[in-house]
């Protein structure tokens, strides 16, 4: 396996490419918002930035949280980790460019909100969830440790949660997101297209 301070390393430009696209995003299309406020909620924000602090550090302080081996497989794993990690991102930035304006983290209607069938929508309705579940498997697996499985198990719950609220707002708001919900897989594409 990667030395600890390389894990780091690695993790911390994970996070830093995560919120560089971020802070793009919402630069570029809250200024299109319809709906008060921001598209942030900074409670959630400095949250998940001292959740990264701890996975970015927790290899090189607490190395005891983690688990290692000299195997080959060790490399293979955390390379893949690596990989999926870097898909993840390029699926975030291309969900957020799809989305637009509608982007917020939590779930709202905003006045002239319309359902999303372009780009990744047209292979799932939640792709930037989807994202985020890759992106902390990924992590998990370039770091197997104790904080990115809670991180893993939160990730799930509170996301998959997200979503049935955001798909429950918007079908009973917008007519057109049950057919949406009917033809399209939730977080991972079907194998095969429906026609």
């Amino acid at each position: 396996m990667l030395p600890a301070s390389i894990q780091s390393l690695i993790i911390a430009s994970i996070v830093i490419a995560f919120y560089v696209i971020d802070v793009l995003a919402f630069r570029r299309y809250d200024q299109q918002r319809k709906a008060k406020g921001r598209g942030r909620a900074w409670d959630f924000t400095l949250l998940a930035l001292a959740a990264c602090t701890l996975l970015i550090v927790r290899p090189v302080l607490l190395p005891w949280l983690g688990w290692r081996t000299e195997a080959a497989w060790g490399l293979i794993l955390q390379g893949a980790g690596i990989l999926l990690a870097a898909a993840s991102l390029a699926l975030n930035a291309w969900g957020r460019a799809h989305l637009r304006q509608f982007y917020a983290e939590r779930v709202e209607v905003q006045p002239g909100h319309q359902v999303i069938t372009t780009g990744p929508y047209a292979w799932v309705r939640h792709p930037i969830i989807t994202s985020f579940f890759g992106l902390i498997i990924g992590l998990f697996l370039i770091d197997p440790a104790a904080t990115t499985l809670l991180g893993m198990i939160y990730t799930f719950w509170d996301f998959g949660r997200a979503a049935r609220q955001e798909e429950k707002l918007l079908s009973e708001t917008l007519p057109e997101y049950r057919d949406y919900m009917a033809r399209t897989p939730r977080f991972l594409p079907r194998l095969r297209r429906q026609k």
